[in-house]
């Protein structure tokens, strides 16, 4: 391989990575600008389920104000919503920043609701 060669694949892989970030760059100010109307972040954004609780509901929901996801979960005998919520780390709503999948900031809280623990994430 001659020099010439090595300096044009070289050349080649830098326009790559910068059409690259240009093209993540695009995607996360399409988010951050209309995040409220339709985007629904990926599904791994959802917390994990933690052992012994019992996924009763598990939807995509959207409204006038946007798109979430909304997790209905039984607790374990004997634990509450409000101590699942604390396990989760979901006791008080909270912004998860953006990631290289996932250029969007997610908000990711739970409430209590008759027995149950509702847990939503959405794009901020």
């Amino acid at each position: 391989m001659t020099s010439r060669t090595a300096l044009r694949i070289g050349r080649t892989a830098v326009y790559l990575v910068v059409v690259a970030a240009f093209l993540w760059c695009l995607w996360f100010a399409a988010l951050w600008m209309f995040s409220d109307e339709g985007a629904m972040p990926p599904r791994w954004r959802v917390p994990a389920v933690p052992a012994g609780a019992t996924v009763v509901e598990d939807t995509m929901m959207c409204a006038s104000g946007g798109c979430w996801w909304s997790v209905t979960l039984t607790p374990p005998a004997g634990q509450s919503p409000e101590d699942m919520a604390r396990q989760m780390n979901l006791a008080q709503e909270r912004t998860l920043p953006p990631t290289l999948t996932d250029p969007g900031f997610v908000t990711v809280g739970a409430n209590s609701r008759q027995g149950r623990l509702v847990v939503y994430v959405s794009y901020r």
